[in-house]
């Protein structure tokens, strides 16, 4: 058995053990500043921050700093990233900023202090463009503002307008003693079916609450474990703390395989999220005769880093 043990009583202290000390007992990335904002000239200013590199190299900037940026003519997202290559050399090698295309949450050699999703047609960097990465220190913003919201059957915190449905939609597994079980996969799940009347479809519409907190995270996307067997859909809407409609992609949902996950991604930049307010998310169920939709689980993420 081989020990090496950091650090024994007056064991001296080469910086390359230090540096191994933070590479393996600590995560890289920002633990502190480094937030965006635009400069004068439309180019990206970073503030001063603290962070640590994958290879145990502590860094810090003392003033804020501007990296030039020059605005693309069509939508593009940009990461971006502070390398460092450590060299056994006196005085060490600077941390370099740079862009990198696309969206990435990890950069080799590297750690990611943030994303850029501009527009296009070459108009200016703006605030809303920009999205600082979340720092690595524990903090309470991280561990719980962060952490996805799963709502399993039945949905508590939801409204389901039965009063409007249609007349001959059924539904069943809004409350514990008529959810449904699907033994073959093993989900327990509600179900908006239709087995009698005219051919045309009816609705049941679905108002699910969710809250900010003191620090707004705003939703980033949900996904939805779902099984719809025929042509029946469901459309989602997402309203803000106002009630607004905000723009989303992948809805409406409709015809699966068996069961699986359906994701609606959020307009980072749309809508307005307030402080300790509610907003909701809205499923329109429509099915025709014959047709129904089942419904598992719905999650909310909030996290940031891309996927």
């Amino acid at each position: 058995m081989t020990q090496r043990r950091v650090y024994d009583y007056f064991d001296p202290i080469p910086s390359l053990d230090d540096n191994e000390t933070r590479q393996y007992l600590l995560t890289s990335g920002v633990y502190d500043g480094f937030g965006f904002s635009v400069d004068a000239s439309n180019n990206l200013e970073i503030a001063a921050g603290t962070g640590l590199q994958p290879d145990g190299i502590m860094w810090q900037e003392t003033a804020s700093f501007s990296l030039s940026f020059t605005a693309p003519g069509a939508a593009t997202n940009y990461t971006v990233v502070a390398t460092h290559t450590d060299r056994q050399l006196s005085g060490g090698v600077p941390v370099e900023y740079a862009y990198q295309t696309g969206l990435v949450s990890s950069v080799t050699g590297g750690v990611v202090l943030g994303w850029i999703y501009h527009p296009g047609g070459g108009v200016p960097l703006a605030s809303s463009h920009l999205l600082p990465a979340p720092k690595v220190r524990d903090n309470n913003q991280r561990l719980v503002q962060t952490a996805p919201v799963e709502l399993a059957v039945p949905l508590h915190g939801t409204w389901s307008d039965t009063s409007g449905m249609g007349a001959n939609v059924v539904f069943e597994g809004q409350d514990e003693t008529s959810v449904l079980f699907d033994a073959t996969y093993f989900v327990v799940h509600q179900r908006v079916s239709k087995a009698a009347g005219p051919v045309g479809s009816e609705t049941l519409v679905q108002h699910i609450q969710l809250f900010t907190g003191a620090t707004v995270w705003r939703p980033s996307s949900f996904d939805l474990y779902v099984n719809i067997p025929g042509s029946a859909q469901i459309q989602v809407e997402l309203r803000d703390t106002d009630l607004n409609t905000v723009t989303i992609t992948g809805s409406p949902i409709s015809t699966t395989t068996n069961w699986e996950w359906q994701t609606i991604t959020v307009d980072r930049t749309d809508g307005n999220f307030t402080a300790n307010k509610p907003y909701e998310l809205r499923l329109t169920h429509s099915v025709g005769l014959s047709q129904e939709i089942k419904l598992a689980r719905v999650i909310a993420h909030f996290d940031p880093y891309p996927s």
